[in-house]
């Protein structure tokens, strides 16, 4: 189902196998990638989406995100996704989600804020140069921001990864959910069956390349609670050690 509104947009999703993760439910990889999907889609509607702007040369990048999850729908069953905009701060614009399951009940919900970036220059455009965003935006609000994740602490080194082809979209570009998929590739399996992630919060830092080697590390600072808590982590480039994300994943005990 698809929803056209200059204000709000919706499209319903099947949690197909793709998007599962081992436990039979829609995972933070395949649930990051159904709120870009839509996000491509309603910024198409406004006349802005990647087609568009790659005439001119310009990229859509994430430089923050936030996501909560009440529920995971297992695989089978349908979700919906709402997007709508913010009037820009500066160069940002910030966009916000919510995930609804089959009976319309809000399971997750999501903030993430993007800059236009010129694919040549590397400049960050103007968010007015744009588009009239009165036109579009919706003044809802979430509970929540996508704030800053700290670096501070110790960390350990989980893992060691080299981007790849797949690991690219269409703007050639390391897509933003691989960040996750590295911690989750990182993140010993035994804790995905043990915890149930409940928010994942990131700061995009430096962008990555192709053939890029980067270390994932955790922190070591343990969570407040044997039941519940967060865990921060970071992916450091190898190449010149510049940290290119920073994030935290939130959990509880199943």
């Amino acid at each position: 189902m698809t929803s056209h509104s200059p204000n709000v947009y919706q499209e319903t999703y099947q949690i197909i196998s793709p998007i599962v993760n081992p436990m039979g439910n829609l995972g933070l990889y395949g649930v990051l990638n159904l709120l870009q999907d839509t996000a491509w889609l309603h910024a198409n509607v406004m006349g802005k989406g990647q087609p568009i702007l790659s005439r001119d040369d310009l990229i859509w990048v994430f430089t923050r995100q936030r996501l909560e999850m009440r529920e995971w729908p297992k695989w089978g069953s349908k979700v919906t996704v709402q997007t709508w905009i913010r009037e820009p701060e500066g160069a940002f614009v910030g966009r916000n989600f919510v995930v609804l399951d089959e009976s319309g009940k809000e399971v997750g919900s999501s903030v993430a804020s993007f800059l236009a970036i010129d694919k040549v220059t590397k400049k960050i455009l103007p968010a007015a140069d744009l588009l009239d965003w009165k036109k579009f935006a919706n003044d809802r609000t979430l509970n929540y921001t996508a704030g800053k994740v700290p670096v501070q602490g110790e960390y350990e080194k989980l893992a060691k990864f080299r981007v790849r082809n797949s690991d690219q979209d269409g703007n050639q570009h390391v897509n933003n959910t691989k960040y996750a998929q590295w911690i989750l590739d990182a993140v010993p399996f035994s804790l995905h069956k043990d915890l149930k992630l409940t928010g994942y919060s990131v700061n995009f830092l430096v962008e990555t390349h192709l053939g890029d080697e980067l270390e994932i590390f955790r922190s070591t600072t343990p969570p407040a609670s044997p039941t519940a808590g967060s865990t921060s982590y970071k992916g450091v480039r190898l190449g010149d050690e510049k940290i290119l994300f920073t994030a935290t994943l939130d959990w509880e005990k199943r």
